[in-house]
């Protein structure tokens, strides 16, 4: 009776343990309302809404950008594949933030302060 016990016990803990687990790895609600609205905006090319939701100045290709050259180099950075590849993306939890891997390309989402930002654009290696 007590082994029974004890073996539930464990199944419970380790069940539980696992939830717990697989909860960390998943990107919050204000993170996945974040990347919906992102996306959208991209989508939709609404370069307004796309840099009020990214940390600028936003250094691409060696060059910070703030507001004026974000919005004019909108089009490189959120080039047809990256829009069809944000379309289907799947966020992956790193940190506080989360990621989108597009090819050779990730892009980071970070919270700042409180709220979710486009941070940078990183290489996948």
């Amino acid at each position: 009776m007590k082994a029974r016990l004890l073996v539930t016990l464990l199944l419970i803990f380790s069940i539980s343990g696992a939830a717990g687990a697989q909860n960390k790895n998943k990107v919050d609600n204000a993170g996945l309302q974040f990347w919906t609205k992102f996306k959208t905006a991209v989508a939709k090319n609404d370069k307004e809404t796309v840099a009020s939701m990214t940390r600028l100045p936003f250094l691409f290709q060696g060059r910070e950008l703030a507001k004026p050259g974000f919005i004019q180099k909108f089009d490189a950075i959120f080039s047809v594949r990256v829009k069809r590849c944000f379309a289907k993306a799947t966020l992956v939890k790193e940190g506080d933030g989360f990621e989108v891997f597009c090819g050779q390309q990730i892009f980071l989402f970070e919270k700042v302060g409180a709220v979710y930002r486009f941070t940078e654009i990183g290489v996948n290696d």
